[in-house]
């Protein structure tokens, strides 16, 4: 089965899509596959004269929707763009999680004012990312300010100076703010027009990207939070539905939508900006003992308060109560565990504050859906150079 690959291998989001990509196809020993290597602006195209089963491609065009379409062979899409006209089959992330996990994320770090500086002016492209995460924010009783550039497309000069008045804009902002970007490249301005205006990141700017590029994310200074998409999920994911379309399956009607796996915290949002100055602290608490096993009641020894205060303190900040963000905690370790390391179920349970694996499986299951074994088959990051 002969199979070609039209995805850009030049970000780590493209390149982790190809990997999904081919590990479906080392399962499924009777594929092929054609891939070159891509440029994020380059036009992507087949060769002339391929002639083959099947095509996953990141579709933005219509020309290459023509092109895919002349050839009368099943192809999954893995593009946000909607081209129109277009009928291909889509797999792609759940850009409405993307922006409702980032909300509780720095909603987690303290940050009760917040901003988002969003993508537009490509074509096709609608942001769902942006409002999910006013929408999530405005369920809570919190508003978002929106960044608009001149323009957002090109590169080089043209997006330097669509971004000219970017650092007055972050100093209007009532501090500290919780941001969120739509992607890396749009982090990383946020970080050198924050330096320029000599504010500072994360105590006064608390930025996450909601559009994962390893590369882009680990050289902005600081290091920037993201969420994590899952990219080689979804290249397994899309090889496994061609592959279904390949033999005859009908196509699904609505796009298959991949949940973002969690956020990876780098140092851009690692502060805590809580005003209380009683859960701040015992949050610090229980953030610096997310490997080992405490209590609500080892909590109330470092807090001077009463268990009742702080119940109600968290409930007033938070919305939960100390023994879930205690369970909060340490499943988020967990999951930090199993996609980055290969220690036994087991072992991740000790070194995630569970005394008994099978606490931890039944909670794991209860918060994430799945349970620690599947997690890892699924989200597991093989080369994590994180920061």
């Amino acid at each position: 089965m002969h199979v070609a690959v039209l995805v850009e291998t030049s970000t780590s989001w493209g390149a982790k899509v190809v990997r999904g990509i081919a590990e479906y196809a080392h399962e499924h020993r009777f594929w092929s596959i054609f891939i070159e290597p891509w440029g994020v602006n380059e036009r992507l195209r087949l060769p002339k004269g391929w002639h083959g089963d099947g095509i996953i491609a990141r579709v933005t065009s219509s020309r290459l929707l023509r092109e895919i379409e002349a050839l009368h062979v099943p192809c999954v899409n893995i593009s946000w763009s909607e081209v129109p006209g277009s009928r291909l089959p889509r797999v792609i992330p759940d850009e409405e999680a993307v922006g409702r996990i980032a909300a509780d994320h720095l909603l987690d770090r303290g940050f009760r004012r917040f901003a988002y500086l969003g993508l537009s002016n490509q074509p096709y492209y609608v942001d769902r990312c942006g409002p999910a995460f006013a929408a999530s924010l405005a369920a809570r009783g919190m508003s978002c300010k929106s960044y608009q550039p001149s323009s957002l497309s090109g590169s080089g000069r043209r997006r330097s100076g669509a971004f000219a008045n970017l650092g007055e804009w972050l100093r209007s902002l009532p501090k500290p703010v919780g941001l969120l970007t739509w992607d890396s490249v749009r982090g990383r301005l946020v970080a050198d027009a924050c330096a320029l205006a000599g504010l500072r990141i994360p105590e006064e700017v608390g930025v996450i990207s909601g559009y994962n590029d390893d590369l882009m994310c680990e050289i902005a200074i600081p290091p920037l939070s993201c969420v994590d998409h899952s990219p080689q999920h979804i290249g397994k994911e899309a090889a496994a539905l061609l592959n279904r379309l390949i033999q005859g399956d009908a196509a699904p009607s609505q796009p298959v939508l991949i949940p973002p796996v969690r956020v990876i915290a780098r140092r851009s949002t690692d502060a805590l900006v809580i005003e209380d100055r009683l859960v701040a602290q015992a949050l610090r608490f229980i953030r610096q003992h997310a490997h080992e096993s405490i209590s609500v009641d080892d909590v109330l020894k470092v807090v001077p308060c009463s268990r009742r205060t702080l119940e109600q303190r968290f409930a007033s900040v938070l919305g939960r109560s100390p023994a879930a963000e205690i369970r909060r905690i340490h499943i988020e370790h967990a999951m930090e565990l199993l996609a980055k390391t290969d220690l036994s179920i087991s072992r991740v349970a000790a070194a995630s504050g569970f005394n008994y694996t099978e606490v931890m499986g039944r909670i794991f299951r209860e918060t994430v859906g799945v349970t620690p074994a599947r997690y890892r088959r699924e989200f597991r990051v093989p080369e994590s150079k994180e920061s």
